[in-house]
């Protein structure tokens, strides 16, 4: 699969969705917990993580983190080796 072109030139490379969770009233324990998944369509790779810290963590580096390493991404500094 490849990046999604739009009309302007742009790339869709990649999608974040975010499942928030719920959590008990008072803040308290977790009843359903925070999930995060990015799903490349140039490598056809998917990561995961749970919990609260985190997808935080997550969210805030996977858009420079896995082009940076995705071979045949756009901003990658890897090179896709041959079939």
């Amino acid at each position: 699969m490849t990046a999604y072109l739009l009309s302007d030139g742009r790339q869709i490379t990649g999608a974040l969705s975010v499942r928030f969770g719920q959590q008990a009233r008072g803040g308290g324990r977790w009843i359903e917990q925070p999930a995060a998944k990015y799903e490349c369509l140039v490598c056809e790779t998917t990561e995961q993580v749970v919990g609260a810290e985190a997808v935080t963590r997550f969210a805030q580096t996977i858009r420079t983190r896995h082009p940076a390493t995705c071979p045949g991404h756009p901003a990658s500094t890897t090179t896709r080796k041959a079939a």
